[in-house]
Formats: structure tokens, C-alpha cells, sequence
């Protein structure tokens, strides 16, 4: 896990190195164990790469990283889990290797497969493989896009980082805000990370499960190198064969991503999914051929997140996985007044619009300060085994079709179920969140700018081949590739890596993904839960007050963190000033005249509504002044902001 820069001077003019390390320096953060460049002047061609040592943490496993007798040089960023097995089918073709690295075998599986290497490769990634023979650029980014990868490109640079801020180091770009974005961002932040444009203008994604070739002379090639439709498989027919099954591609899953030459962890909320993501561990560490197999062996400490007094507080259940597992606990806490002190620093680090995520942010900063750079972490969960409220909806359309009245009557006892707090109307709250509020939501009138629209070409296709499916897998896999799940992956890679820490997910394992999308709706929602198959596979596994525990609350933020007087008076002092009065992108005289009457009557929804808008303001702020600071004083100026 690292971070990764590279830029092609299409116009000619030779690589500074100077420009070159500013650039990978910016991404210092991801990669805190030492930085490396690489420079091919006859092609003006240059590669930067902040390393986090875990596989091989040996000097010759830096990047960026020669194969071929220096034909291709690659700049990586990711984990390949199977780059054992790899290796050994390539050992028996010829191949050999002088690190214990993951990145020589991608360099090794790119010689001898070409870009097919892709389909080989179980595990998460962003790398860009320069061949000097060809004089070809070739940007992979993994099956689900949990690494990022954004890119520029135009008739004089072609420029690629994992991060936004990063490009903010170029003298030649000059940041300039992408106002439709941050309208899409501020109606429904879930169509963003999905949409191949950023917030900055001329920055793209590209898209998970998208490859990009750039040769001399020509335009950039993208190519969408998977679709989840492509691999879809024929489960078992029977109920009890799918638990099976599904039972060994999790702990297999799991296995793989234990591998590790630096001690790992976990995030613990005490939800099923990171719950049976630390069972999982447990389960493995116990069984043998574990030291073979390069499995850490210091995986015990679970990381908890507790809230003191507040509603969203799970510590009791944690704690019951820490008994159950023999776990470390190195317990989190967290205030309203936590996110004000990190605000300016959580954000600048997300560079994204949406909820200051404390929580989260503070989990990864104590694990690097515990010694812990690898954690793994129940990610994906909701979208894959149709964990979230909102999915019962689309359920209970297929039963009230097919006019099964007793799978209605069990959808909707398990909507009941899946609420913590009886009474609160909170999952009505989250939906009604998810859908874009109602229609009194003020979010949409005070938007001056009309939202760019969703651009996403694979969505549409995909949408024409999903018309025989039904609407919850309809739901679930738009919301696994193109919404919800983007969304999520971005804000944990920026609130991880922000402190150098990597996070793997076993439940996004490819082979996990593909047999759970070809499995029948009632294996997924069904018998009064979510997460059926999960629950059921598991069941001696996981304690059973997990495992049949039915209330979902994920990883939410404290209502406080926009409630408390101290927020408020943030949030008027902003909205009060000039700038934020003459933002293009929203009515800031409306926002202003609103917010008093928000705090006088403590409408949490409306304040929250202000706090975001205060967050894309503040993200602007922030972005500006770094270019303003970098332009003065590049290294010693990045510094300081970093701090």
C-alpha cells in the first residue's frame, strides 16, 4: 500500500527532478517508509513512489521497481493476496525473482500475460507500468476500484496520483473547481465517486475495472477490462451446499489477506461484518500450515471505537468479540468536540464532500500509533450480502410480484428488526438520506448550479443486460459498482491512509463477489435477517449474540458533531463571511437567513444540511491555500500543511 505519481511530457520538455519528488512528496502520507523515482529522459517519462513496507520490507522491494533487464518499471500501489501461488506458475515457466515482493510478480505476470495479468491477480490496486521498448504507459486500476487512480491529460502533460491533492504539487496545474460536481456532490454524494470527473476540473478517475494505454502521439486508450455479469456462476441449488461454499471462500479470503512480514489488526464496531472478519482471523491463526503460508503472526489487537453516553455507542458487543477471540482491545473515544478539533485536518485528507468522518480517522491514527500498518475490516459487507435498510424495499417489490405473501410478511418483520432504536424513526431517517431527503429537503433549493449529471458508460450497458434480474440485484449491483460502495471505498483509502495504514477486505474478494451475485434473493434477505448466508455459514464461528443480533448501525458520526454550540458557531461564522456569500454554487443569503431559525428550533436535519455545505466550502479553502502555499515554498511549505 503506497502512494503513486508518475506525468508524461507529451510536449517535450525534460522531467525536473525537482517536480518529480514534489509530487510523489505530496502523497508522503500513504507511504512513510521512503520514497523512490524513476526518470526516462529519452522519453521524458518520470515515476514517483511513497512506499508502505509490508511484503518484503527489504530495500530490494523498493519502487519504483525494473524487470526484463530494465524494459518495464512499475509504480504500485495495492496488495496482490494469490502473488504466491502466481509466482510459483511462473517459477515453473521459466520465470525467476530476487525479491519476496508482490510488485515483481505483477512486473513478471505483465511480461508474460500482458495485460490479461489482470484476470490473474486476487487483491486490490492502482499500478502504471512503463515499457521503454514500446514506449507505452499502461495504468491498471483493480476489479471494484478500491485503490484510486486520477489522471490528467491534454496535449502537453499526461499526469496520473492517487489523490487529487497531489496534482496540486505541478506547476503547470492550476486548480479550478468543477462547480456541476460540487452541486452532484451536495444533491446526492453518492454519485460522485462513481463519475469518472472530479471536483477539480481536467482531473478523471479511472473507473474500477478500467485499464488505460497511452502511447506517443495517440490519445489515451481506456478499456474496461472486467464485468462482474462476465463471471457470474451456477450456485448449488441447495441452501445448506451455498453456506458451504460461501463458507470457504470467506475464510480463504481471509487467509490470503493475513499475509503479511508487519503485524496486522482489525477495526472492531462489533457489527457482524467486522465481527466475523475477526472470528475469521481467529479461526485461521489456529489452523496449521499458518507460518507457511507467510501469515502474520501478530494479529490480535482489535481497534474499538467507543462513543461515552452516546445512542451509537456498540463497545458491549466489541467487548463480547474480544472475549470470544482472545483480542487486544486499544479502545477510540470521540466527542462532538474531537471533530472540531480535527476538522481542517479530517477534511483536507478526505478531499471529498461529505461527513467529517472522526470515527473512522481516529481508528487508523491509533493503529499506526500502536505499531499496526495492515488492518482488516468488514468493508463491502453491506453492499454484497444486502446488509443495508433500503434493500428491503426492492425485496419486498420481487415478493409482492411473484404474490408471496409470506416472504412480504418476512421482509418486512426484518425491517423492523434491523433498527436500533426503536422509536426513533432512525432507518427511516437513513433512507430517506439515501433517496435525497424528501421533498421539503432545503439541501436542493439552495443550489445555484444544476448537478452534472451521472456519467458512467459501463452503468448503462450493464443496465440494458440486468433487465431479466430483479429489482434487488438490480439494487445491490448498482450500488456495489457505481454508488454506495465507491463512495465508501474512497472515504476509508483517504481516512487510512492519511496515517500509512492498509486496509484489505475479505468480503470483497472477487470469488466471494461473483458467487454472491449469482446466489437467489432468500439467501441473502431472508428467515428475519440480512446477511443470511454470512449468519449461517459462520454459525460456530461467531457468537451466537452476534450472530443472530439483527440491529444495524455501521460506522455513523455523533449528531453532536453538528448540534453542539461550538459547531453552530462555526458553522455561522462561516456561512456569515463574504466568501461563502458569493460561492457560485449555492445561495448563500438563503443558507444564512435559514440557519439561525435551524439552531433556534434544533432541527439536527437542517443543521446537518449546513455542516456539509460548510464542509465543500472549507474543502475549497483548503485546496486554494495549498496551491498558494506550494507555489511559495514547495518542500518546506507542504510540510507544514501536512501537519
Amino acid at each position: 500500500m503506497c502512494g503513486i505519481v508518475g506525468f508524461w511530457n507529451l510536449n517535450n520538455s525534460p522531467v525536473s527532478k525537482q517536480a518529480l519528488a514534489c509530487f510523489t512528496d505530496a502523497l508522503n502520507h500513504r507511504g512513510p517508509d521512503g520514497s523512490g523515482f524513476y526518470i526516462d529522459s529519452s522519453a521524458n517519462v518520470g515515476l514517483g513512489h511513497r512506499r508502505l513496507a509490508i511484503l518484503d520490507t527489504s530495500e530490494s522491494a523498493n519502487q519504483p521497481m525494473s524487470f526484463g533487464n530494465e524494459r518495464y518499471w512499475i509504480t504500485y500501489n495495492g496488495e496482490i493476496y494469490n502473488f504466491l501461488e502466481i509466482k510459483l506458475e511462473l517459477m515453473k515457466v521459466g520465470y525467476s525473482f530476487k525479491t519476496d515482493s508482490d510488485t515483481e510478480v505483477i512486473l513478471a505476470g505483465y511480461d508474460y500475460w500482458g495485460e490479461d495479468c489482470q484476470l490473474k491477480l486476487n487483491g486490490m490496486w492502482a499500478f502504471a507500468i512503463w515499457d521503454r521498448v514500446e514506449r507505452k504507459l499502461f495504468l491498471s486500476r483493480d476489479r471494484f476500484g478500491v485503490k484510486p487512480l486520477i489522471y490528467y491529460s491534454d496535449e502537453k502533460h499526461f499526469a496520473f496520483a492517487s489523490e487529487m491533492k497531489a496534482f496540486l504539487a505541478l506547476d503547470w496545474f492550476q486548480p479550478q473547481f468543477d462547480y456541476a460536481m460540487i452541486a452532484l456532490a451536495l444533491s446526492n454524494e453518492r454519485m460522485v465517486e462513481g463519475n469518472e470527473r472530479c471536483i477539480l476540473l481536467g482531473l478523471r478517475n479511472l473507473l474500477g475495472g478500467h485499464c488505460l494505454t497511452l502511447l506517443s502521439g495517440e490519445k489515451p486508450r481506456l478499456r474496461r477490462w472486467w464485468n462482474t455479469l462476465d463471471h457470474l456462476e451456477s450456485a448449488p441449488q441447495a441452501y445448506e451446499a451455498q453456506a458451504e461454499h460461501f463458507r470457504e471462500l470467506f475464510l480463504d479470503a481471509c487467509r490470503i489477506r493475513m499475509r503479511s512480514d508487519v503485524p496486522i489488526g482489525t477495526a472492531l464496531s462489533g457489527g457482524l461484518d467486522s465481527s466475523s472478519v475477526l472470528s475469521g482471523m481467529h479461526f485461521i491463526s489456529n489452523s496449521t500450515g499458518a507460518k507457511r503460508d507467510r501469515i502474520a503472526g501478530d494479529w490480535q489487537k482489535a481497534f474499538i471505537m467507543t462513543y461515552p453516553g452516546a445512542l451509537i455507542d456498540e463497545r458491549k458487543y466489541a467487548d463480547e468479540m474480544v472475549m470470544h477471540t482472545g483480542a487486544q482491545p486499544v479502545y477510540c473515544t470521540a466527542d462532538a468536540n474531537s471533530y472540531m478539533d480535527h476538522f481542517d485536518e479530517v477534511l483536507f485528507h478526505l478531499e471529498a464532500i461529505s461527513d467529517i468522518h472522526f470515527g473512522p480517522w481516529q481508528i487508523y491514527k491509533t493503529q499506526r500509533e500502536n505499531g499496526v500498518v495492515v488492518t482488516m475490516d468488514g468493508h463491502g459487507g453491506d453492499e454484497v450480502l444486502g446488509g443495508y435498510p433500503w434493500y428491503l424495499a426492492p425485496a419486498i417489490r420481487d415478493s409482492v410480484s411473484r404474490f408471496s405473501l409470506s416472504r412480504v410478511i418476512d421482509l418486512t418483520s426484518t425491517l423492523r428488526g434491523l433498527d436500533p432504536f426503536p422509536g426513533e424513526n432512525f432507518y427511516l431517517k437513513s433512507i430517506e438520506k439515501f433517496f435525497g431527503g424528501q421533498k421539503n429537503d432545503r439541501r436542493h433549493s439552495w443550489l445555484q448550479i444544476q448537478p452534472a449529471d451521472f456519467v458512467f458508460p459501463s452503468m448503462d450497458l450493464d443496465l440494458a443486460s440486468l433487465e431479466d434480474k430483479n429489482h434487488l440485484f438490480k439494487s445491490m449491483y448498482v450500488d456495489f459498482h457505481f454508488a454506495q460502495l465507491p463512495t465508501v471505498l474512497r472515504n476509508f483509502d483517504r481516512l487510512s491512509m492519511a496515517h500509512g495504514v492498509e486496509v484489505r477486505a475479505p468480503l470483497m474478494d472477487w470469488r466471494l463477489v461473483c458467487f454472491m451475485f449469482s446466489l437467489p434473493s432468500a439467501s441473502k434477505i431472508g428467515g428475519g435477517f440480512t446477511k443470511r448466508i454470512l449468519r449461517d455459514s459462520l454459525h460456530d464461528i461467531l457468537p451466537e449474540s452476534i450472530r443472530t443480533r439483527k440491529q444495524k448501525l455501521g460506522f455513523p458520526n455523533l449528531m453532536e458533531a453538528w448540534t453542539s454550540p461550538r459547531s453552530q458557531e462555526f458553522m455561522c461564522d462561516l456561512v456569515n463571511s463574504m466568501e461563502f456569500q458569493q460561492f457560485p454554487v449555492w445561495n448563500g443569503k438563503k443558507i444564512k437567513d435559514e440557519l439561525p431559525i435551524a439552531i433556534r428550533n434544533q432541527n439536527s436535519q437542517q443543521l446537518h444540511k449546513v455542516w456539509v455545505y460548510v464542509q465543500a466550502f472549507s474543502l475549497t479553502n483548503l485546496f486554494t491555500k495549498r496551491k498558494h502555499l506550494l507555489s511559495q515554498s514547495p518542500a518546506s511549505e507542504l510540510k507544514n500543511l501536512e501537519r
